[in-house]
């Protein structure tokens, strides 16, 4: 991959650009019909008025001008009653048919979303023969420190849960466009995978795992009707200063230097666990009070991979915050959720953690330290130096 200055954060920025992008295509698919749709069909109108005609005796028992009775269709007003019996036959109304869902737009949407994470990782540099990788997950001497399963992690059940709301938007039963969103996530992380094994990374089952999960953890959180109280975003945090006499420079030009070569840099990048306190009282606990406006987090990220192999200038940091929840700002706000595009107002600040509106502490599991309180960086943005050195920004 190439390490310019464009790089921070890339890959999980495209992801979720193209989640946003799958957004606007539903809208228009919600908005608009096909060709061939019928737009009277399945409003349920023919089989109500019909319905209600039969009851008030001008289907079943003649005109109101005395003409011959018209002929009842088939299966309106049918009952239990036995024949013979002499009971009268108790009139029913046919309900409306559920909303049929738009196949074409369903699948349309679950194409672009493979295709989409297909062509992240197939163009992504030259092509190599397919091999695998072993990444050691959250491992100190990882490339990334395990930033990047995180990331995964992040931003696949966003992913998840967009195209869990578009398919639903697009006529699915709430189940079904849940099971299907896990499933096309999932697939669209596989579909990375193999893009990533005929390149310079190889196929990491491990980011597969963690794509997997996320798409597991979505469809429990929202089966079981937790969305309001739990959920994750993904966001950007203060770069760190470079150590002094850092870093390699690579060969293939000027931009922003890191050792390896290889990968991304996550040091702005922050992934988060979110619990929400103004989903509390839906949920039978303590009505929070104003504390609703706030939300409690755990995060994970890194610091300083891009730099050097030196593990003693890097940090692995797990966060706990407090933060700012603007969903419910904008609820009490009276914003209306009813159109696409409010909706996709809330669904952006849910996923998305806005900087500067969170205050907490982080501990380094590299150096068994805690810092802050701080943002997201560490206290004072800086990576960790030799004694004796200041740190050059």
């Amino acid at each position: 991959m190439r390490a310019d200055a464009g790089d921070v954060a890339r890959r999980p920025v495209r992801r979720l650009v193209g989640a946003f992008l799958l957004a606007a295509l539903a809208a228009s698919a919600r908005a608009g019909s096909l060709p061939g749709d019928d737009g009277a069909a399945g409003s349920g109108f023919d089989r109500s008025f019909d319905a209600a005609l039969r009851e008030s005796g001008t289907l079943a028992g003649g005109g109101l001008d005395g003409s011959a009775p018209r002929p009842v269709p088939a299966g309106v007003g049918e009952t239990d009653a036995e024949p013979g019996d002499g009971s009268a036959a108790a009139p029913s109304v046919t309900p409306p048919p559920e909303k049929e869902p738009k196949i074409f737009w369903i699948t349309a949407v679950s194409a672009v979303t493979v295709l989409g994470s297909a062509l992240n990782s197939f163009t992504d540099g030259p092509s190599q023969p397919f091999h695998f990788t072993n990444e050691a997950f959250f491992s100190k001497d990882t490339y990334a420190g395990g930033a990047d399963k995180a990331s995964h992690f992040a931003s696949y059940y966003i992913v998840a849960q967009l195209l869990g709301n578009v398919y639903e938007g697009l006529g699915m039963t709430k189940d079904d466009a849940q099971l299907v969103a896990a499933g096309v996530s999932t697939f669209a992380g596989l579909m990375t995978e193999f893009g990533d094994g005929r390149g310079k990374y190889g196929f990491s089952y491990e980011d597969f795992v963690f794509d997997a999960l996320s798409a597991a953890t979505y469809l429990g959180i929202h089966h079981a009707g937790l969305e309001d109280l739990l959920g994750f975003s993904f966001g950007l945090v203060p770069a760190p200063g470079k150590p002094p006499d850092c870093c390699t420079t690579p060969d293939y030009g000027t931009g922003v230097p890191r050792f390896y070569d290889f990968g991304q840099d996550y040091s702005t990048s922050i992934s988060s666990f979110n619990v929400k306190l103004a989903g509390l009282p839906a949920h039978g606990s303590i009505d929070p009070g104003p504390a609703r406006f706030l939300l409690l987090s755990t995060t994970y990220t890194s610091k300083g991979y891009r730099y050097d192999a030196d593990k003693d200038l890097t940090e692995r940091e797990v966060g706990f915050f407090v933060g700012v929840n603007f969903v419910e700002i904008l609820k009490t706000l009276g914003l209306p959720r009813e159109n696409p595009w409010q909706k996709a107002v809330y669904f952006l600040f849910d996923v998305i953690r806005i900087p500067y509106t969170q205050i907490g502490y982080v501990y380094d599991l590299n150096h068994s330290r805690w810092h802050g309180p701080t943002i997201g960086g560490s206290a004072t943005g800086d990576m960790p130096v030799p004694a004796g050195a200041a740190a050059t920004r």
